[in-house]
């Protein structure tokens, strides 16, 4: 006789109900002992047994071939895996992210999340904001420049502001209340979920919807308390869309069913799940601002239902940047030096896209506290922001494939050469020159030594990093924060990085020659895209010449309105040479013409004197 199946211990978690289903569609196959089931799984007995025992989660593979040897639903299963997996890995790193936040006050370079809520101060106004906007709106568009705190405010502040669960697990704190408010964090709650979308939105938002549905049917049933509000699905890092997302025709789809979600049904994306998606939601998409512009031309479906749904999220004020900082630490029983709190709120004011570089240098600090302080001598010990970019930057490029580490160097080299020649606007004679009057001194080691606080850079444009893969390069520069990406501009995340960086200071002081000439050919390109493309600023002769011979080597790089440049000019001289030719003959023609005319003149005079 087989030995019987141990029951399962007493609980109500998901794991369990699942491995009771798991059990329960053995039994309505007839119970075959698991020996059995294993030959017709071609999976060990010992696999499916610890798959009924709902202790962990057995794998896919092992899940399905339970299911289809028992004559089960094999996509429905698929599905609910699916939705078992995600719940599970949320609340591991809801766990662990809660015993962060116990020890820590700050997150770090991660973005905050709702178990954060008790920590996230300083946005209480465009919270407030947020959560008005989405009360009048079904589609809001969340947008702002990387690094500006996005994904914080939506998972931090409004989904511990809307989910009644996870704002109550806030509220346990030593605060009281979510987000920073100081007041409950919710008014009963209401069910949310999140999603990335990543290479496939689809996919992502038909677990998510599946997800939501299950958590109204939850709240519906009393399971997690009442709800007072409408189910909230929030799309964060939208320009994943473009950045990952190869497939136009999956990413037009995916702002339908957005759309069609907000508007009153959750379109066909949902059709097929285990769980009733919600007859329709709210929607907030979190984008990137140098995305967002293109997003909604390419969708215009999208553009007029988020018309009047637009937030912008810009820098916080110096008031807020001083509670952000303050207040976490204070409600760990730390405090923070007045030095250094000046030093964290000018670096904000100064540099774009700093707030992910300021958490991180705080949680380095707070590691390092003297006693209950914070202290600049702490959060220089750390390397500061200077250490923490030079660390970030070479593992980065260390990380990177020889094609890509060439490209993310043209990337560096032209930002950095940028703001090495921010103070001369006419391109600088060097790239040394460019560096004296932008408020440095390249010295002939190499290294960049800034000349006081008035360090001016431009940023660059973002149609100037077009070529083949470098705007992959690019994302994944922006996600290890070394650059901002604004609307259609790019920048360097910190001018330290130009000196702290070793390998990047190398790459200045090498080319300082070609920077200038670099600097050169962009300075004029880019002021004859200004004057609308006035054909009397391109170059011709000499200076052309040697730029395409440059160009063509690999010395320059010519992107996007530079390689419009160059092209234009190759035009302009063919077109001059050929203006020129026709001219000549004009000018041929016209002699001989003449020449002919005294011919007949000087012939007429001689049969005249004949006469006579």
């Amino acid at each position: 006789m087989p030995r019987r199946e141990s029951p399962l211990d007493p609980g109500d978690g998901p794991l369990l109900r699942f491995a009771g289903d798991l059990r329960a569609l053995r039994e309505r196959a007839g119970s075959p002992p698991y020996r059995q089931l294993a030959l017709r799984a071609h999976c060990s007995a010992a696999s499916l047994s610890v798959a009924a025992g709902g202790r962990r989660l057995p794998s896919l593979a092992v899940t399905l071939a339970y299911v289809q040897a028992c004559d089960g639903d094999v996509p429905e299963w698929r599905h609910r895996w699916q939705l078992l997996a995600a719940e599970l890995a949320a609340g591991v790193a809801a766990r662990r992210r809660a015993q962060e936040a116990g020890r820590a006050p700050y997150p770090g370079a991660a973005a905050f999340e709702a178990v954060d809520a008790e920590r996230f101060f300083g946005r209480e106004a465009l919270l407030e904001r947020l959560v008005a906007l989405l009360a009048e709106r079904r589609l809001v568009i969340l947008s702002g420049p990387s690094g500006a705190g996005k994904s914080s405010l939506v998972r931090a502040g409004l989904l511990a502001r809307l989910d009644g669960r996870l704002a109550a697990g806030a509220a346990t704190g030593r605060t009281g209340g979510g987000a920073g408010s100081g007041r409950p964090p919710a008014d009963g709650g209401a069910p949310v979920a999140l999603l990335t979308p990543g290479e496939r939105p689809m996919e992502a938002y038909a677990l998510a919807l599946a997800r939501l549905g299950q958590r109204a049917g939850e709240a519906a049933r009393g399971a997690s308390g009442p709800t007072a509000g409408e189910p909230v699905l929030v799309v964060d890092q939208g320009e994943q869309l473009r950045t990952r997302c190869r497939d136009a025709a999956e990413r037009a789809r995916f702002l339908d069913a957005l759309v069609a979600t907000a508007a009153g049904g959750p379109g066909e994306a949902a059709q097929g799940l285990p769980v009733s998606a919600p007859a329709r939601c709210r929607v907030v998409l979190v984008v990137r601002s140098d995305q967002c512009a293109p997003l909604l031309a390419e969708h215009p479906g999208l553009a007029e239902a988020g018309r009047h749904g637009v937030l912008a999220v810009g820098r916080p004020a110096p008031d807020e940047l001083r509670r952000a900082i303050t207040e976490p630490a204070s409600r760990s029983g730390c405090t923070v030096e007045g030095a250094l709190l000046a030093v964290l709120i000018s670096t904000v004011a100064q540099q774009p896209g700093a707030l992910p570089l300021v958490s991180a240098a705080l949680l380095e600090t707070w590691r390092r506290r003297s006693g209950n302080a914070l202290t600049l001598a702490g959060f220089q010990a750390t390397g500061g922001f200077e250490g923490a970019l030079a660390r970030t930057a070479e593992a980065l490029y260390n990380g990177l494939d020889a094609a890509d580490r060439a490209r993310a160097q043209a990337v560096f080299l032209r930002l950095g050469g940028e703001w090495l020649g921010a103070g001369d606007k006419n391109g600088g004679e060097s790239a040394v020159g460019g560096a004296a009057a932008a408020g440095g001194v390249l010295t002939p080691g190499g290294e960049l030594v800034p000349d006081g606080d008035e360090c001016a850079r431009r940023p660059v444009r973002r149609a100037e990093f077009d070529d083949p893969g470098v705007p992959e390069v690019l994302e994944r520069l922006v996600r290890a924060r070394l650059v901002v990406v604004d609307r259609d501009t790019v920048e360097l995340s910190h001018q330290a990085l130009a000196s702290a960086w070793p390998r990047l200071r190398g790459w200045l002081a090498e080319g300082r020659e070609a920077l200038g000439e670099q600097l050169r050919l962009t300075t004029a390109a880019r002021g004859w895209e200004d004057a609308d493309r006035d054909p009397e600023l391109l170059c011709r002769g000499g200076r052309l010449e040697e730029l395409m011979r440059r160009v063509t080597a690999g010395e320059l790089a010519a992107a996007g309105v530079e390689r419009a440049f160059l092209a234009a000019s190759a035009r302009a001289v063919v077109a001059d040479r050929r203006r020129a030719q026709r001219q000549n003959l004009a000018v041929a023609g016209v002699a001989a013409a003449g020449g002919a005319l005294l011919a007949l003149a000087g012939g007429n005079r001689i049969r005249r004197a004949w006469r006579w």
